[in-house]
C-alpha cells in the first residue's frame, strides 16, 4: 500500500536571516561531520497556523502492509508523546512495512491506497 502522510514539527528559528549574494560552505555535512549516510533535513515548508510557525513535510512510503492511528479518545502512552510538542497538529502514526514498526509523533494521513486490492 502507498501511504502519503503530512508530518509536523516547531520551526527552529524565530527569525529569518538574509544575507547578500549565497554562502557556500568550504565542506559537505557528511565530509564534515564524517558520516556517509546523513539524514538530511529537506522538504519541510513553513506554514502558519493563527500566530504560530510550523514546519511541514509530505512523506510517500510505499509498500506499507498496515497502518494506526489512535482514536480521539484513545490514551496515548506518556513516555511516547513530547509534551512540549502535543499542541502540534497531527497524531501519533505507526506504519508496518516488512515488518518493521515505525512511528511518526505529529502526523496526519494524506491518503493511502493499495494499488493491488
Amino acid at each position: 500500500m502507498l501511504v502519503s502522510i503530512f508530518e509536523y514539527r516547531e520551526d527552529d528559528a524565530t527569525e529569518s536571516v538574509e544575507s547578500q549574494g549565497s554562502v557556500e560552505p568550504d565542506r559537505s555535512p557528511a565530509d564534515y561531520f564524517s558520516v556517509d549516510d546523513l539524514d538530511v533535513d529537506e522538504g519541510w515548508e513553513r506554514i502558519e497556523q493563527g500566530e504560530r510557525t510550523l514546519l511541514r513535510r509530505e512523506i510517500d512510503v510505499s509498500e506499507v502492509t498496515a497502518i494506526s492511528v489512535p482514536r480521539n479518545d484513545e490514551p496515548t502512552e506518556p513516555d511516547e508523546v513530547d509534551t512540549d510538542q502535543n499542541d502540534l497538529p497531527g497524531k501519533p502514526i505507526m506504519l508496518r512495512k516488512e515488518g518493521e514498526e515505525y512511528f511518526l509523533q505529529n502526523a496526519a494521513v494524506i491518503e493511502a491506497q493499495d494499488r493491488n486490492p
